[in-house]
């Protein structure tokens, strides 16, 4: 492994996110950080656990690259200049091989397995706190199974990138799994054994979380670490939907559709829908619909990288934008939807506008980058389903509270499951997974009008070299 891949792991024991606010913690250089240090009270152990969700928002994980940057580019979601050595058009185009792409992948599978590394070595820690008194067994098991959580989340998206196509290749080679911090390098392992890998993390951090605050009291705003500001972490029912995404990505269809139902059955009314006067707030607009969020991360250069990627004053090369006629395809031309009405603005062409500051700076949701919505609970439920009558009443309770009437009778659900992923989830980066997922092709061109023009994706991404070379 490279230096760059254990000095991640340096930082995510020495750089600490308070939940729900900006500041982070003064805390001991790294040189003088002991293990022992880390793990002899209760706060440094919590600060260990933001330190995880804080490299989590990393742009090289979910601050960017996995949400709004290169799984979307993927995904054919943008308008790229195309130039021999434009990052975005090169990653559009699935050039794989071009050094610039190969960076931008390296970096991604680098960082993520040193924040598994560092939830592993987490993970081992939390009996041995509980049992010493450091910490109640409680908290011993709501730490530990969130960092189970993060675990295997991230092997689940590497698994989504870097694997096979699943439908037709679950039995070919896909990544590695790692569930010790012990420097002992892990077989490459087949697409299905990592899955089941990822179903029994999920299992196993469901279990850890049974006491869950979220459970009883929902998402607060509250200091109290254990309780509050739960949709910022990998709750109880984080972890659930979770298990419904993994569960539908290996085609299990029941078990997909009764995670996702258990979710709302019992959570729901902790995650309300959006309100359309929150969402036109002309000064702060809660443009990522926060109240539906189940989980998200604290993303401290959501606003940088807003600017960075969309803001229309940038160069036709640096700037990601969507042509008109193609965004009007993608919401039907109706002004009424939430989600084509609110987030977009016409700037050479349409550009993103999702993720631009608010003036409160007190809105809770301030920086928060949205991973997990209960929408695509109701999208899993509504392509699982075997009523027809059911699975568009789903569908319908989505297009409602987006500002849409509903469904005619004879709608074809497949269709319009498929419509609502392009609408609901830009900036998400869950456009791409879903097309690999059903291994389509071709795609809409991102850089054609609607219609017009299509690519053929290359859903078979090569390990980065960093991963291979060693071995």
């Amino acid at each position: 492994m490279t230096q760059r891949y254990f000095g991640l792991i340096i930082l995510a024991a020495a750089v600490y996110l308070l939940p729900g606010c900006k500041d982070y913690l003064t805390v001991q250089p790294e040189d003088r950080l002991t293990e022992g240090q880390v793990y002899s009270n209760e706060k440094s152990i919590q600060q260990a656990l933001n330190g995880l969700y804080t490299t989590m928002a990393d742009n090289d994980l979910y601050g960017a690259t996995l949400t709004c940057k290169t799984v979307d580019l993927l995904g054919q979601r943008y308008a790229t200049q195309s130039t021999s050595d434009n990052s975005y058009s090169l990653i559009a185009s699935y050039s794989y091989t071009q050094d610039k792409v190969k960076s931008a992948l390296d970096s991604l599978w680098q960082t993520s397995y040193a924040t598994i590394l560092a939830a592993n070595k987490f993970i081992a820690e939390m009996d041995g706190a509980a049992q010493r008194g450091v910490i109640t067994k409680d908290h011993a098991d709501q730490m530990k199974g969130e960092a189970i959580g993060i675990r295997a989340m991230l092997h689940f998206d590497m698994l989504r990138l870097f694997g096979p196509v699943y439908v037709t290749s679950s039995a070919s080679p896909a990544i590695p799994y790692y569930r010790r911090a012990d420097g002992v390098t892990r077989p490459i392992i087949t697409a299905s054994a990592v899955l089941d890998s990822v179903l029994a993390d999920l299992s196993g951090a469901e279990t850890l979380l049974a006491k869950d605050p979220v459970i009883t009291s929902g998402v607060i705003a509250s200091t109290d670490f254990y309780a509050g500001y739960r949709n910022q972490r990998l709750n109880y029912y984080a972890i659930k939907a979770l298990s419904a995404r993994a569960n539908l990505y290996g085609g299990n269809k029941v078990a997909a559709n009764a995670a996702a139902k258990a979710v709302l059955e019992s959570g729901e009314k902790w995650f309300p829908w959006v309100i359309r006067a929150a969402v036109a707030d002309l000064f702060s607009p809660d443009r990522i619909f926060s109240p539906e969020v189940l989980f998200a991360v604290y993303n401290q250069d959501m606003y940088i990288n807003q600017n960075g990627l969309f803001n229309g004053g940038l160069r036709p090369t640096d700037l990601l934008s969507v042509q008109p006629a193609r965004l009007d395809a993608i919401y039907e031309s109706n002004g009424n939807d939430y989600r084509n009405q609110f987030i977009w603005v016409t700037e050479k062409g349409r550009t993103f506008f999702k993720f631009a500051d608010i003036s409160d700076g007190t809105k809770p949701w301030r920086f928060l980058q949205p991973l997990i919505r209960k929408t695509e609970l109701y999208y899993i439920l509504a392509e699982t389903g075997t009523d027809l009558t059911t699975q568009r009443g789903y569908l319908d309770s989505v297009r409602v509270h987006r500002g849409l009437p509903t469904l005619p009778a004879n709608a074809v659900i497949a269709t319009e499951v498929s419509k609502e992923y392009q609408k609901e989830f830009f900036g998400e980066g869950q456009m791409y997974f879903y097309f690999k997922r059903l291994n389509q092709k071709p795609i809409p061109s991102g850089n054609s009008a609607p219609g017009t023009g299509t690519v053929t994706p290359n859903y078979i991404i090569p390990l980065p070299l960093s991963e291979t070379t060693p071995r």
